[in-house]
Formats: C-alpha cells, sequence, structure tokens
C-alpha cells in the first residue's frame, strides 16, 4: 500500500502544507488550510483562467 498524492503538514514550516506525489515530496507548498476552489467559484479555478 502506498500513501495518495496529496498535501500533508509541512514539519518544518508549520504554517504550510507541502505536496506528496505519491512517491516523494515535493517542493509545492500552500499555506495551512488553504484551499484550492474558491467558495461559489466552479471547477476551483480561483478566478483565473477562461470563464
Amino acid at each position: 500500500m502506498t500513501t495518495p498524492p496529496v498535501r500533508y503538514p509541512d514539519q518544518h514550516v508549520p504554517s504550510t502544507e507541502r505536496r506528496w506525489n505519491g512517491t516523494a515530496w515535493t517542493a509545492h507548498t500552500r499555506p495551512l488550510g488553504a484551499s484550492r476552489a474558491s467558495p461559489g467559484t466552479p471547477g476551483g479555478s480561483g478566478g483565473r483562467g477562461s470563464p
């Protein structure tokens, strides 16, 4: 069994989450608890990109 790709709290920077790609830690981080989808924004684009 492998650990699924997802973000986990970063042990070295407690206020951030770090991405696990299913095999190794990546350089991708974001603020702890941040969400990709904005409320009311279909598709979770956060208002970026084409409508």
